[in-house]
């Protein structure tokens, strides 16, 4: 069928239903053809009472979108929440730097560091707890269908809330991408 002044033709059915060939790729995957798709593997252990391990602050000018996270505790069952909104610069961390998944690719614009023990950050708003199970084979993986968003100058804290002693290993996946 051909659409009155148009230079398209499409096909339809019996029915006059329109067929469309039609491709779809999630954010993440357009972000790793930019260059804008991350990972940032990291190995903690919290060691004190409750703490902020793991520390992540957009310091580009396009949001960050984290829609990934893995984690695994060889040890204790432990509480993490993960925390948006933090303020403070964290205390005595070691950067952490992410890995471009478009191999050979730009750097993320953004500081990331971890610790052994509490970074020490202030406020926040916890946007989930996740629960960690010692005794589960393998990580246990959060992946987000609405990404978890940080806007331009904004920081993100992983918080060991139940047993600080225990050893947190995880990768933890974003993309940068305009609003």
């Amino acid at each position: 069928m051909r659409i009155e002044g148009n230079t398209y033709t499409a096909e339809v059915t019996k029915d006059e239903r329109l067929l469309v060939d039609a491709e779809s790729h999630t954010p993440a995957a357009i972000a790793v053809h930019k260059q804008n798709a991350y990972s940032v593997p990291f190995e903690q252990d919290a060691g004190a009472v409750t703490a902020d391990f793991f520390y992540l602050k957009n310091t580009s000018n396009l949001s960050l979108h984290i829609y990934r996270l893995k984690l695994s505790t060889p040890t204790l069952d432990n509480e993490v929440d993960v925390k948006t909104g933090v303020t403070g610069d964290p205390t005595a961390g070691t950067a952490i730097v992410p890995v471009n998944l478009y191999t050979g690719g730009k750097a993320a614009d953004v500081t990331c560091e971890g610790k052994d023990g509490d970074m020490a950050l202030v406020g926040g708003n916890v946007v989930t707890r996740l629960l960690l199970d010692k005794d589960f084979l393998g990580e246990q993986v959060w992946n987000w269908e609405a990404p978890i968003i940080l806007p331009t100058n904004t920081a993100m804290v992983l918080h060991c809330i139940l047993d600080p002693t225990a050893d947190i290993d995880g990768t933890l996946y974003f993309f940068l991408e305009n609003d």
